[in-house]
């Protein structure tokens, strides 16, 4: 079972224009329902330090406390709504049990939540990708 905290490596479509990644991206899982998953990209913030300046950009460091599920100080995305399909074999794409720890995943969802509250999230970026589109890109 996929839980909020949990990061997924996946190949998806950024876009309504039909972008897709060319490989495996790192996300994390930002809500869990029956029927749908959200999620939000990780990108490390290495040679890309200036991101961290971006409000459309949520940073996660990597230590205090010492995180599992990333490995390199990283920021999430905030500025596109991403939902997937949940289905059962999802969780094969999980890279391990554990989650953010509970403090920095609080920021995290109270930052995502205040951004799409406060800023217009572009339809090309409201992203929906049913199991089998899912499952075509991530064989």
């Amino acid at each position: 079972m996929l839980e909020v905290g949990q990061v997924l490596s996946l190949r998806i479509r950024f876009n309504n224009n039909g972008l897709l990644s060319r490989g495996r991206h790192p996300y994390l899982i930002l809500s869990v329902s029956d029927e749908v998953i959200e999620i939000a990209q990780l990108d490390s913030l290495e040679g890309k330090e200036h991101k961290a300046a971006f409000n459309s950009n949520k940073v996660i460091y990597c230590d205090e406390p010492i995180e599992t599920v990333i490995d390199k100080d990283s920021y999430v995305q905030l500025d596109n709504k991403i939902t997937l399909e949940n289905f059962d074999s999802l969780t094969y794409y999980r890279r391990q049990e554990d989650k953010l720890s509970s403090g920095k995943l609080h920021d995290v969802l109270a930052k995502y939540q205040e951004y799409h509250a406060n800023h217009h999230i572009d339809e090309l970026k409201i992203v929906y990708m049913d199991k089998d589109e899912i499952l075509s890109l991530n064989p």
